[in-house]
């Protein structure tokens, strides 16, 4: 049985991003975006999965934009009909290819992860659909698994229920760091 407190905590935070300011997300953007590609130089990323953010989320179409012209491969989700992920080109949407299958996430070198919030053991709270904690156990073992989150999104626990799959780092307006996976 899934823990009741997530629904409500998934609406508040959910609420919260509603009501932030325009220019709070626009520079938490920018500060997200300037810290992720620090990483793709510094790590050698070649090819990021990554997924397409909603309008109140720290990451952004930007982002995407500028890994592709970093020469980074993006890979976007497609949403299969039972919530399960398929991958497709950022670079190329309208290529022919469509959607390249489930576990073209394992070419990825790092994936980022949409959250609500994370905890400093690796727990994501997501939009509770289950896809991406049914996608990552597909992804390459010794890729990083990062959360893009607002500051006030990193909390000391979340509830976790078995199924959770944990992520490995965050990324914040102000900070970037690794996480143990607890």
């Amino acid at each position: 049985m899934v823990d009741p407190g997530k629904a409500e905590l998934r609406a508040r935070l959910s609420e919260a991003r509603r009501a932030r300011p325009a220019q709070e997300i626009e520079a938490a953007r920018v500060a997200v975006r300037a810290a992720i590609l620090e990483r793709c130089a510094t790590s050698g990323w070649r090819c990021v999965a990554a997924y397409v953010p909603l309008r109140t989320e720290p990451g952004s179409f930007e982002l995407l934009d500028a890994m592709a012209a970093a020469g980074i491969r993006v890979l976007v989700p497609v949403v299969l009909p039972d919530r399960s992920l398929d991958w497709a080109d950022w670079a190329a949407p309208d290529s022919g290819t469509g959607a390249l299958g489930a576990d073209e996430i394992a070419k990825a070198d790092a994936v980022l992860v949409p959250a609500l919030a994370v905890a400093f053991d690796g727990t994501r709270l997501g939009r509770g659909g289950g896809s991406y904690d049914r996608a990552l156990p597909r992804a390459n073992p010794d890729a990083p698994r990062v959360v893009l989150v607002y500051d006030d999104e990193v909390l000391p626990s979340l509830p976790r229920e078995p199924w959770d799959f944990p992520v490995t780092g965050l990324v914040t307006p102000t900070r970037s760091r690794d996480l143990p996976i607890g």
